[in-house]
């Protein structure tokens, strides 16, 4: 029977530092930042919807409401 391999997302964002050898212009280099940091944003919404989930599946919920004939 075959494993099965656990999900998993692999990111690699190079440093700025490696994106200034490959001789980029600077207009080319500020927009690899910008959208380096619209990646990230876009992850950490990710991650926080996955955690409110998470959250909501733990959350203790309220017992049943009890009818009490009260005479």
């Amino acid at each position: 029977m075959a494993e099965d391999k656990p999900k998993e997302i692999r990111i690699t964002i190079p440093l700025p530092d490696e994106l200034l050898s490959l001789g980029l212009p600077a207009p080319a280099f500020q927009h690899l930042l910008q959208a380096k940091k619209e990646t990230l944003l876009a992850l950490r919404s990710l991650i926080d919807s996955r955690i409110e989930a998470l959250e909501k599946k733990t959350a203790k919920k309220p017992e049943a409401k009890k009818k009490i004939k009260i005479e």
